[in-house]
């Protein structure tokens, strides 16, 4: 991940595995990626970090293993301490 982000001023997080995918593909894609991004971007002094991300509020249970993975990723990056904006449709 750490030369994935080498000479990178910010970063914009849009991944995601898609709706085919089961629960592990979802938490690899929206949360442990997610966050193995963010941590590398902070330690690489990245200025900008965006996440595209979903509004929990409009949760189905059909996607609830999705936006929580996705909201444990946005916490990730508000805890980092690095200038972030959340784009939620």
């Amino acid at each position: 991940m750490d030369k994935a982000v080498d000479n990178m001023k910010a970063i914009i997080f849009s991944a995601g595995p898609g709706p085919k995918t089961g629960p592990d593909k979802t938490t690899a894609v929206d949360k442990n990626r997610a966050i193995k991004l963010i941590d590398a971007a902070k330690m690489k002094g990245i200025d900008l970090f965006v996440m595209i991300s979903d509004n929990p509020q409009q949760a189905q249970e059909t996607l609830r293993h999705y936006l929580e993975a996705k909201h444990d990723a946005d916490e990730h990056l508000k805890a980092s301490g690095m200038t972030y904006t959340i784009v939620r449709q």
